[in-house]
C-alpha cells in the first residue's frame, strides 16, 4: 500500500532487505564459544541485565493492568493523581494515591498524601486483584510517599528535555541501598510527528528516547539523569517468516539495555530480537533471556529516525 499522496518512500525496501539479511547472518553465525571471545560479557552481567529488564516489564504491566482496573470502577469516584507499584516482602502492591498539597480549600492548600485505593498484582499471571477502595482514605505510608516523590522528581528532571517529552511512562525500582532508580520511556515524537504516530498506530515498537534517573532514598533529590539509547528506531510488529528475527542497533555501549529486554517481554512477537552494539551481537528471546552471539562484524546500519 502506498503512503498518502501515492508516492512510495525511497529507500524503505532496501533498508528492510538489509535488516533481514543482517538478521540471518547473525543467527547463522558460529556460536560464541567457537568465535573470538573478546568482549564477551559474563553470565552474571547478562543475568543482572535480564532481571532488571524483567523488573521494568513487570512494573509497566502492573501499571497497565491497574489503569484498566480503575476504569472499570470509574463510576465509584476513585480519582488518584499518582499510582505506584511496590514490590517488597509482602509481594506486589498497587497503591493509588492523591496528593492533597495539590488541592486548595478555603484555608489554602491541604497537607499530606493519602491512599484512595489499593490492589495486589501477581507477576506470574500479570493480573491485578480486586480493587479495595479506602472509605475514608487514609494517610499514605512513608514507603508509598517516597515512591511517589521519586517519580515526581524523575519526571520533573526529564520530561522538559528536548529529547524526551510527553506522553511517557515510567517504572521505579528501589535499590538495596534504599535509593530509587526510575526508567522513563518517552513516547513523544519530534517536529515531523505525524509519520511516527502513523507508524505506531500501524504496529511498531520504538527502542530509544529512554532515560535512567537515580533518586536519593528520600525521594526528594535527583542524583543523576542519563539517556539510555543514543539513537531511536521503530521496529515493526508486522508478521514475518518463522524464525526470522527483528533487530535494532546501538550506536554506543557494549550491551543491550534493560529497556530493550522489557520491550521484548512486552511485545513478544518481536522475538527473537537482535541487538547489535558496536562490539557485539546479542539475541533476546521471548522470555527475556539475553544471549551473546559473538563479535559484531556487520557494518553499521544507516541511522534511523524515531
Amino acid at each position: 500500500m502506498l503512503p498518502p499522496g501515492g508516492r512510495a518512500r525511497k529507500g524503505r525496501r532496501p533498508r528492510v532487505a538489509v535488516r533481514i539479511v543482517l538478521a540471518a547472518l547473525a543467527l547463522t553465525a558460529p556460536a560464541g564459544a567457537e568465535r573470538a571471545q573478546e568482549g564477551r560479557p559474563s553470565e552474571e552481567t547478562l543475568r543482572t541485565l535480564q532481571e532488571r529488564g524483567r523488573a521494568i516489564f513487570l512494573y509497566l504491566q502492573a501499571m497497565e493492568s491497574a489503569g484498566a482496573l480503575l476504569q472499570k470502577h470509574a463510576s465509584e469516584g476513585v480519582r488518584p493523581d499518582r499510582t505506584v507499584v511496590i514490590s517488597d516482602r509482602e509481594g506486589w502492591r498497587v497503591v493509588y494515591l492523591r496528593d492533597l498539597t495539590k488541592e486548595s480549600g478555603p484555608a489554602g492548600p491541604k497537607k499530606g498524601m493519602i491512599v484512595v485505593a489499593e490492589t495486589g498484582f501477581s507477576p506470574d499471571s500479570g493480573q491485578v486483584g480486586e480493587l479495595t477502595i479506602m472509605e475514608p482514605p487514609h494517610a499514605a505510608p512513608a514507603t508509598a510517599q517516597s515512591y511517589a516523590r521519586a517519580l515526581d522528581q524523575a519526571e520533573e528532571a526529564t520530561v522538559t528535555r528536548p529529547d524526551a517529552g510527553t506522553p511517557f511512562e515510567d517504572a521505579v525500582i528501589r535499590e538495596k541501598d534504599a535509593t530509587f532508580t526510575v526508567y522513563l520511556l518517552s513516547h513523544h515524537d519530534e517536529a515531523d510527528a505525524q509519520g511516527a504516530k502513523d507508524a505506531v498506530a500501524a504496529g511498531s515498537v520504538r527502542f530509544g528516547r529512554d532515560f535512567v534517573i537515580r533518586i536519593a532514598a528520600s525521594g526528594r533529590q535527583v542524583l543523576s539523569v542519563e539517556p539510555l539509547h543514543s539513537n531511536a528506531v521503530s521496529v515493526p510488529l508486522a508478521p514475518r517468516p518463522a524464525g526470522q528475527p527483528t533487530l535494532h542497533a546501538h550506536e554506543q555501549g557494549s550491551l543491550p539495555l534493560p529497556t530493550d529486554v522489557a520491550l521484548v517481554l512486552r511485545h513478544r512477537s518481536l522475538a527473537p530480537h537482535l541487538v547489535l552494539t558496536p562490539q557485539s551481537m546479542f539475541r533476546i528471546d521471548p522470555e527475556g533471556v539475553v544471549t551473546w552471539l559473538g563479535p559484531n562484524t556487520i557494518p553499521p546500519l544507516p541511522r534511523s529516525t524515531p
